[in-house]
Order: structure tokens, then C-alpha cells, then sequence
């Protein structure tokens, strides 16, 4: 090697990379192959699903024609339907809030959760939540193409339980109660 070059390259790589960049340009090789290295359980006959290696089977698995799932609606005093948000149903995430309805609904206990929301509504005093008069807990059927097509209404619905939302009125119109 010439001391008098201003960049020399070290004896030891070749390729001009130092130690440490040889070592990430491998490692990011790897990553790269443990994120490619499931897609070849997309030709198998009977592919396996294993986490943290997933193929991600929820987007590729075959779906049946109609699904059911369990929801909540509310209707306000003129009938007009409101699709009630998880929170209501419990604490924690969409999934498990979910779960936790599914469960119930199986248990025979919907109307253990229709009691539930009911009692969380009641407590909205503003918004469209207020207006909530009466709570279900629906179980509905729905043709998966169409719904993904825009079409949104189900096959059928069935009303596994209902509670009205009882509300204590704490402004009582009572002209003599005012100044």
C-alpha cells in the first residue's frame, strides 16, 4: 500500500466495505430472506402457518359466502338505527371487546351485555349517544362478496337481546323549582 494515498483501502476487504458494513449488508440479507422465506408455503399442497413466519393466511385463506357476527345496535326515540361502538360492550381493544360479546352471546348472556351498554349509555348526556333510547344485541348474517362491494345490508338479523336506556332525568322540568 502507498502512505501517501489519501483513502487507503483496507487489506482485508477486498470489495472496499469496512468490517461493520460487511456485517450489516449480511444482516440485512437475512432480514430479507426471513421476510420472502414464507411466500413458498403459497405453492405447497398443505401450507403451514407459523408465527413469527406467517404467510399471512387471513388474506389468502378461502372464505365462506356468508358470515355471521355479532353486533350492537341502538334506536333512537323515532327509530332511526345507530351501530354502537365496542367500548360500550367492555374495556380493551375492537378484537377483544369482540370476543368478549361472541362469548357472552354463546353463553346465552346477551342480555347481560345489552344491560351493560344500556347502563353505559345512559350516562351520555350530549351528542348522539344521548338519543340511544333502547339497545340490542344483534346477530347477523352477511354475504361477505357483497359486503365488500358496497352492498352492507345482512341476509338476516336476529335480536339476541334488548334493554331499554334508562336515563335519571337530573333537570327536572319543574316550573316551581325555578327562580
Amino acid at each position: 500500500m502507498n502512505d501517501s494515498d489519501p483513502n487507503p483501502i483496507p487489506r482485508n476487504s477486498p470489495s472496499g466495505l469496512s468490517r461493520g458494513k460487511r456485517r450489516a449488508a449480511l444482516a440485512s440479507l437475512a432480514m430479507i430472506g426471513a421476510a420472502l422465506w414464507p411466500i413458498q408455503e403459497n405453492w405447497r399442497k398443505d401450507p403451514h402457518d407459523s408465527f413469527p413466519l406467517s404467510y399471512y393466511p387471513m388474506f389468502s385463506a378461502k372464505r365462506r359466502a356468508i358470515e355471521t357476527f355479532n353486533y350492537l345496535v341502538g334506536h333512537d326515540a323515532k327509530g332511526k338505527r345507530y351501530l354502537i361502538r365496542h367500548s360500550f360492550a367492555g374495556h380493551g381493544g375492537l378484537n377483544s371487546v369482540r370476543r368478549q360479546i361472541n362469548r357472552m352471546v354463546r353463553e346465552d348472556r346477551a342480555n347481560d351485555v345489552a344491560h351493560m351498554v344500556a347502563t353505559n349509555l345512559a350516562t351520555r348526556d350530549q351528542g348522539k349517544w344521548s338519543k340511544i333510547v333502547s339497545v340490542a344485541v344483534v346477530t347477523g348474517r352477511y354475504k361477505v362478496d357483497d359486503w365488500f362491494h358496497g352492498r352492507k345490508e345482512p341476509v338476516s338479523e336476529k335480536i339476541m337481546a334488548s334493554c331499554k336506556v334508562e336515563r335519571s332525568d337530573t333537570h327536572e322540568n319543574d316550573e316551581s323549582a325555578r327562580p
